[in-house]
């Protein structure tokens, strides 16, 4: 099958509403997608049974946006009507395209073949897309999960759990900057083991200045857990941003865990279901049916505990790395 290379205006309109279609017969929560005006695609067969979008980025490690993959990266985002021979030529066309501009190293960056990924974001339902790219060496790291449906949480109830366990929240002010990061700080090292992500010098001030910002806009929504009197963890929520909104199909308000983190040492005993549990009825309370959150595909703790509180995967983040 000829994989060839257009522009989002030869797009054929009528392949690619009818790839948006079967998405969402697959999975209803998924949103119609198009491409930005101008991209260049890649395209295989004609007429076109799968369509994809690349980019390329270039790190150096004090950048912010280092930390959060490989500091040589690219990515396909890709539109397919269910023919799995297309994509994969399509995957191994992009790879033999992309695989020499992430050779050598980013600006400052580290030289290592390890500092190299492609990335492909896809729905978690479309299991036809499985093999092929585990043909081509890819293998999940990141879950973007959703809640649906509001499920009469109880955060007062929740409250009354925590205290039995000598839990308390408070809710978080400015000055929790550096605790936040502290915390945030540890989770990244952890979540290093699980390849989606990299920690790096000055990784601290860059996710402090990430929760400055965040509190700034919305002190309502981040809480701090603390037990005989110290900070243990805490749970950060984001509401009313468009950048979720984008991520699923259309309907009512969107909500985004940013983070629920309990230092080691308190973990077990129902503590973060119940700040969960907690967070859930505070956001149902203020209208919100439908709840996002990211996880480490690769954590073997993440995935049950987020199953446990409702979540169900919506989008899969399939890397290669090294890029090689």
């Amino acid at each position: 099958m000829t994989v060839t290379r257009i522009t989002a205006s030869e797009v054929d309109e009528s392949a690619l509403r009818a790839m948006g279609e079967r998405d969402r017969a697959i999975d209803p929560q998924l949103p119609e997608r198009g491409f930005a005006d101008g991209a260049r695609l890649l395209v295989a067969g004609d007429p076109a049974h799968a369509y994809g979008a690349s980019t390329v980025e270039r790190f150096a490690e004090a950048d912010a946006e280092a930390i959060w993959g490989a500091a040589r990266r690219a990515a396909l985002e890709l539109r397919w009507d269910g023919d799995a021979e297309a994509v994969e030529e399509m995957l191994a066309e992009w790879i033999a395209e992309v695989r020499p501009e992430l050779a050598g190293p980013a600006p400052g960056g580290d030289t290592s073949d390890w500092d190299s990924a492609l990335t492909v974001t896809v729905p978690s339902r479309d299991s036809s897309l499985v093999r092929p790219l585990l043909s081509q060496g890819f293998a999940v790291v990141d879950i973007e999960a959703i809640r649906i449906t509001r499920r009469a949480a109880d955060a007062t109830g929740a409250l009354e759990r925590l205290e039995r366990t000598g839990v308390s929240l408070r809710p978080a002010t400015l000055a929790d900057a550096g605790l936040i990061a502290e915390m945030d700080t540890e989770l990244l090292e952890h979540e290093t083991q699980h390849g989606g992500v990299t920690a790096r010098p000055g990784a601290t001030d860059t996710l402090r200045a990430g929760i400055e910002e965040r509190l700034s806009e919305d002190l309502d929504w981040t809480w701090i857990a603390a037990q005989g009197g110290v900070d243990v963890g805490y749970l950060s929520i984001e509401v009313g941003k468009d950048r979720h909104l984008e991520r699923v199909s259309g309907g009512g308000p969107v909500a985004f865990v940013q983070a629920m983190y309990l230092r080691p040492g308190v973990r077990g005993g129902g503590i973060g279901e119940a700040i969960v549990d907690f967070g859930h009825g505070r956001l149902e309370e203020a209208g919100y049916d439908r709840i996002l959150l990211n996880y480490s595909a690769l954590n073997p703790r993440s995935g049950p505990f987020w199953c446990r509180m409702g979540y169900r995967p919506l989008w899969s983040v399939w890397q290669r790395r090294p890029a090689r």
